[in-house]
């Protein structure tokens, strides 16, 4: 059996995802052709690659062995089309790149334009994390994106990891909300007013949510949304609160659409943002050169 066949990625899907369904929704494919292609692998293979545990399915050892070979030569031929590209010297390829919406605007102005100045034949793919069922590190160790930037603390041997200080976390909000006139804001000031969160997904919401657990007093939002943009742009409109660093949110704030209230927490007073590779892998020119930007660029 080639290990790289399509069967063994729909296995890793499944794997990811926690269930066939969930595979089939995230590939947006019928989930009979998930079901029975990780049937075929299993007949081939003469064992069982997964069991069910409560309401979702789990690897079993063979199954596990099988993703982890995939993942292995799936990683063994992205550096072996690396090294032949720059044997070849060649300035065309791909670039992919895992960016959480918060760092959209700064990389964009920062690093797209230079990136494109420089190496006009490279096409630029850029990913934000929150659509996919796998963390942004999570996405670079697999070799499924070449660079990610991240919000939060990782610890990953797997990983090359720059980390960087965002600021405090703020409350943003409208000029005319009720909480725009105060220097700080208090949890519990932020639970009396309509709250918009992100998807939990997201390593921001992560952090909100370990701020609201750590102060005793768990948050249900009023408004969820799978974007910083958007949450942004409902909280300009007035309807309620969002969460994010200053720097996040720089263009509102500056335009006076937004108000950044940092909150009154010890664990608000910073944030961490990373800069993430895969440790032993080299990197093509244009990404080399892309990833010296974005080290840059906060």
């Amino acid at each position: 059996m080639n290990i790289l066949d399509k069967r063994a990625y729909y296995l890793l899907e499944v794997s990811s995802c926690g269930g066939i369904r969930a595979a089939a929704e995230h590939l947006h494919i019928n989930p009979s052709v998930v079901s029975r292609q990780v049937r075929s692998l299993e007949r081939d293979l003469g064992m069982a690659l997964l069991e069910r545990q409560g309401r979702h399915v789990m690897l079993t050892e063979a199954g596990q062995l099988v993703v982890e070979s995939f993942l292995a030569q799936r990683r063994l031929n992205s550096e072996l089309g690396d090294t032949l590209s720059r044997l070849r010297n060649l300035q065309a390829g791909k670039v992919v790149v895992s960016v959480g919406d918060g760092f959209m605007d700064s990389f964009i102005n920062h690093v797209m334009k230079r990136v494109s100045e420089h190496y006009p034949e490279v096409m630029i793919e850029i990913k934000t994390g929150i659509y996919y069922p796998r963390e942004p590190h999570e996405m670079v160790a697999n070799d499924e994106v070449d660079i990610a930037i991240t919000y939060g603390p990782i610890s990953d041997p797997r990983l090359v990891v720059h980390s960087f200080e965002r600021g405090p976390l703020c409350a943003l909000v409208a000029p005319f909300h009720p909480l725009a006139r105060q220097e700080r804001v208090t949890v519990a000031e932020l639970l009396q007013h309509k709250l918009i969160f992100l998807p939990d997904v997201s390593g921001s919401q992560q952090f909100v949510n370990a701020l609201f657990s750590a102060a005793g007093q768990p948050a249900t939002p009023a408004y969820r949304c799978n974007l910083h943009s958007v949450s942004r742009r409902m909280a300009s409109a007035g309807i309620g609160v969002s969460f994010m660093t200053a720097a996040a949110a720089r263009h509102e704030v500056e335009e006076g659409q937004l108000k950044a209230i940092p909150v009154a927490h010890p664990l608000a007073a910073s944030s961490q943002g990373n800069l993430v590779r895969r440790a032993g892998r080299r990197l093509s020119p244009a990404a080399d050169y892309l990833w010296k930007l974005m080290l840059t660029m906060q």
